[in-house]
């Protein structure tokens, strides 16, 4: 018995001491892609989209999940559909986030964002991170901005942005679901409709409307 919980005391401290490592390197994961995405993104000599939008796509595309996240995105209209389809949709769907994005943060020219917490998911490999965006002006307040991380292989990859409290994917869900469900009902491949209206949209974005 004393050499079984001898045992149980070193598993679980090593259990311990490689969540903490997990955490880490999150961390540290997270953290560089933030001051990367500002050194890259939030740069004040870029004047015009066409120059933001460069390098947020390489940003973007090296480190969110956009299979994961068009999956989740799509639901019951994403399972029986092609790897064509699939793929079509996820390139539209990764240029929209990358000029809705750039356009977004157009203004945030000054900005500094700290990660102050991480905690793992209840799937294994999946991690919250917790960060702040300081407030740069006196008066204006800090505010939120989750991550939701997942480990594929031995990369780390974003799944979800969170800010202040509200969901990009559950957002792109909600708002596309109406889309899906009409293309459905009048017989139409939702996943085909969606793509094309997406795409129009991208187009619209690239013209500045």
């Amino acid at each position: 018995m004393k050499r079984f919980f001898t045992f149980l005391t070193l598993f679980l401290g090593l259990s311990f001491n490689v969540l903490a490592s997990d955490n880490n390197d999150v961390k540290v994961y997270t953290q560089n892609l933030i001051d990367d995405a500002i050194v890259k993104i939030f740069n004040k000599n870029i004047k015009t989209l066409d120059e933001r939008v460069i390098p947020f796509r390489t940003v973007l595309n090296d480190n969110l999940d956009f299979r994961f996240i068009a999956k989740f995105v799509l639901g019951v209209y994403g399972r029986n559909i092609t790897e064509e389809q699939l793929t079509n949709f996820i390139k539209e769907f990764a240029e929209l986030n990358v000029y809705s994005f750039a356009k977004k943060f157009e203004a945030y020219t000054d900005s500094k964002i700290d990660v102050v917490d991480v905690q793992p998911g209840k799937k294994e490999g999946q991690y919250f991170v917790a960060s702040k965006v300081r407030a740069m002006n006196p008066g204006d307040k800090d505010y939120s901005v989750d991550w939701r991380i997942v480990k594929n292989g031995d990369r780390y990859q974003v799944i979800d942005v969170i800010i202040e409290g509200v969901s990009m994917a559950m957002s792109y869900k909600n708002e596309y679901a109406p889309i899906l469900k009409a293309a459905s009902d009048e017989g139409k491949v939702p996943v085909e409709v969606l793509t094309e209206k997406i795409q129009d949209k991208v187009i619209k974005l690239k013209l500045g409307s």
